[in-house]
């Protein structure tokens, strides 16, 4: 018995697939490794080929046109009638991205959103069809995202894995000049051509105290000791994200208490009334903030400032307790330093938050690692952890984007532009991640803070978005068995090659209902070319950024 034909597979779909559809993967898998990777990517890459591609492409197209319906004109909450060509992978390393657009142009009628942490300046291929699309497909892009963390293997230097930071910043200066021309056809903003500053987290895995000194409610962890501003016996009460603003900040269900933030080497009972009358002696910042306790899935915590502050800096600190499911206590300082240096260097010149700079020289650029250094020094008597994370984890990367900014020909005023430099802040809670916040978190893909249950929680931007559709390569082997480091943590796998067609909750983009834990719809479409590339393949085809010589 003959096997069904790709395109009759598709016309035995549900509709949605069709306008729903979200995630049109060509490749599963990623060569970039990336340790917090929020995907759970695999280590090596199964990509549709050219004419699978086609096949694909023309396939979804013919069953559109014979129901009448548009490509992903049904999403009308997210980017309606965009396709995002990655979920695991990076798009900008598949080898057929050019012919890719075409098809989705052409074809489909979509335009392409467009994610990466790059491409490796001396893969002459890639190259060459990347400067083919930064001339011939900027109108298919409906945006483009580069994203540059500590995490992705090319900036990292390993000797056993032949990656350099030099390299690595070599190969980020290439797609920074290559795509100029195409960022400002397309316009800077967050949506449309950006680049996003992702960053370790700074946390201190430690003892979390509660006590009451002359009435004040007192918590403590770390080089953190909260206070109450006035006396008290009534606990904090338990905050959540009840809705979002019209444009997306989160409203929460009680208003904050007022509380001191003393920042010092541990504070004894004599130092915190000290604290509370303004006599403290001893090197500290203090400062008022407001808290809140929130709960996730681990159990409660404390969040200070867990929003931008009026003047657009952001000095959120989250201590968490630990629970029965929490096994160790502590705190994340998610002050985002780069972010609150550039709007602090843009106020000394009287230039609002929101205003462009475009006399900025890069004699300015340099005073932002300049005063990064500076705060470093300044924490050193105070709190030595966050001195050494803004020298090791901070400056590193904010000195790879500034150095490949000048070598690729962009302005200063660009980096210290809202629209096209994204300070992000740490990294979140999804996926590899939670490895890296050292049993803070102790769910996968649970938000650990206000701004990620924003994101992707009960009363987020996600959860009002309804299921998506996802369209990708599943890992394949004559075993039909793959470990998960290499065929990645979520997906199936199979013995022959395959696709799968399945129906994704936005809150964490699996195939099962976040709050439930339903499963959702899946299928598998067979018949369809493509190709296995191993790490050592990929390695020696250059199809990621970093690799040295």
């Amino acid at each position: 018995m003959n096997a069904p034909r790709l395109i009759d597979q598709i016309r035995a779909l549900p509709t949605e697939v069709l306008t729903r559809l979200q995630y049109l993967a060509p490749a599963t898998g990623c060569f970039n490794r990336c340790s917090f990777c929020s995907q759970a990517a695999g280590r090596e890459v199964w990509q549709l080929t050219r004419p699978g591609l086609y096949a694909l492409m023309t396939a979804l197209a013919t069953v559109a046109n014979e129901r009448g319906v548009r490509i992903a004109r049904g999403r009308d909450a997210h980017r309606p009638g965009t396709i995002f060509p990655y979920l695991d992978n990076d798009i900008m390393s598949y080898p057929y991205l050019d012919d890719f657009l075409s098809l989705a142009d052409r074809e489909l009628g979509a335009k392409v959103r467009v994610s990466t942490v790059g491409y490796s300046a001396d893969a002459p291929d890639l190259c060459a069809m990347h400067g083919r699309i930064a001339a011939e497909f900027v109108h298919v892009l409906d945006g483009v995202r580069l994203s540059l963390t500590p995490y992705t293997l090319g900036w990292t230097d390993r000797a056993a894995e032949s990656t350099t930071r030099q390299q690595f910043t070599k190969d980020l200066t290439n797609l920074l000049a290559t795509y100029r021309p195409a960022f400002d056809q397309l316009g800077h903003g967050a949506a449309t051509a950006a680049v996003e500053l992702r960053f370790a987290p700074l946390l201190g895995i430690v003892a979390v105290t509660e006590t009451s000194i002359d009435g004040h409610h007192v918590v403590t962890a770390g080089p953190h000791t909260l206070i109450s501003t006035q006396p008290t016996t009534d606990p904090v009460p338990h905050a959540r994200v009840s809705a979002l603003t019209e444009n997306n900040q989160p409203v929460f269900s009680v208003p904050p208490r007022r509380y001191i933030h003393i920042t010092a080497p541990e504070l004894d009972s004599t130092a915190v009334r000290a604290a509370i009358t303004g006599t403290l002696n001893r090197p500290h910042e203090r400062r008022e903030v407001d808290l809140y306790r929130f709960s996730n899935a681990d159990g409660p915590y404390y969040a200070a400032n867990p929003t931008f502050a009026e003047d657009g800096r952001f000095t959120a600190l989250h201590i968490y307790l630990a629970t029965e499911r929490r096994k160790v206590s502590g705190y994340t300082d998610a002050t985002r330093t780069f972010l609150n240096t550039l709007l602090g260097i843009k106020a000394g010149k009287g230039i609002a938050r929101r205003e462009p700079f475009p006399a900025a020289t890069w004699h300015d650029v340099q005073e932002i690692v300049q005063k990064m250094t500076d705060r470093a020094i300044a924490l050193d008597a105070i709190d030595p952890t966050a001195a050494e994370h803004i020298r090791t984890e901070v400056l590193p990367i904010v000195e790879t984007y500034t150095s490949a900014m000048r070598a690729a020909g962009y302005p200063a005023a660009a980096v210290f532009s809202r629209e096209f430099t994204i300070d992000t802040g740490q990294i979140v809670n999804q996926g590899r991640g939670m490895g890296l916040f050292r049993g803070l978190a102790a769910t996968t893909d649970e938000p650990m803070t206000p701004r990620e249950e924003r994101g992707y929680g009960e009363v987020s931007v996600s959860s009002a978005r309804g299921t998506v559709w996802r369209i990708a390569p599943v890992p394949f082997t004559p075993a039909g068995r793959l470990t998960v480091a290499v065929k990645g943590g979520k997906n199936l796998t199979a013995d022959t090659p395959s696709l799968v067609i399945e129906e994704l909750d936005p809150r964490h983009l699996r195939n099962t209902d976040r709050a439930t834990g339903e499963p959702l719809r899946r299928f598998v479409l067979t018949g369809v070319e493509m190709e296995h590339i191993t790490l050592d393949q990929g390695r020696n085809r250059r199809a990621f950024p970093g690799l040295a010589h």
